[in-house]
């Protein structure tokens, strides 16, 4: 059964509940650069089910979905009010062949647009981070709820990625923790 919306939204908020989202976000790309280290590429491109995206395919996603942050940030900061579009990530990944990424390169790319996008909300206003956009799936969302997303967003996939990569290694779960 597919998650509506709302329990979509409340899943991804649950993984950060009491967490600062930028600390999160921030500490992100330390993460994913250690739970790939010492895999292979073919093994990050495998996927663990038929239906189920390879780690490859995942670091892929969240460098699109980080672009479509920035952009859904800086749109909302240019004009506030503004719809937000939702987009199908499944027929993203299809579309944008994520198979055949390198993920060592979605990686780096996701590292210097994750960079770049915290460099901006260091700067926002207490007013600005108030500022909000119509999702056009779940309504209306504030600058500050779409940063606790995307963090609660990199905290769903660093599990997913933790339990891919586990049988390979018991230490896998904790270098993610560390």
């Amino acid at each position: 059964m597919k998650e509506t919306p709302r329990q979509y939204t409340q899943r991804i908020l649950g993984y950060v509940e009491g967490k600062p989202p930028l600390v999160v976000q921030a500490a992100t790309i330390r993460k994913l650069n250690r739970l790939i280290k010492n895999v292979s590429t073919a093994e990050l491109r495998r996927r663990p089910a038929p239906e189920k995206w390879s780690v490859s395919e995942i670091i892929a996603h969240l460098a699109d979905a980080e672009i479509v942050g920035g952009f859904r940030l800086r749109f909302i900061l240019g004009s506030p009010g503004a719809p937000i579009v939702a987009y199908d990530q499944d027929k993203w990944v299809t579309s944008g062949h994520y198979d055949q990424r390198d993920p060592r390169k979605s990686v780096a790319h996701f590292c210097v647009l994750r960079e770049w996008n915290l460099e901006l909300l260091k700067t926002l206003t207490a007013e600005q981070w108030k500022q909000y956009g119509i999702h056009s799936e779940r309504g209306r969302e504030s600058i500050e709820h779409i940063v606790r997303m995307f963090a609660g967003h990199d905290v769903n996939h660093l599990q997913q990625i933790e339990k891919i990569l586990s049988h390979k290694s018991p230490k896998i779960r904790q270098q993610a923790l560390t």
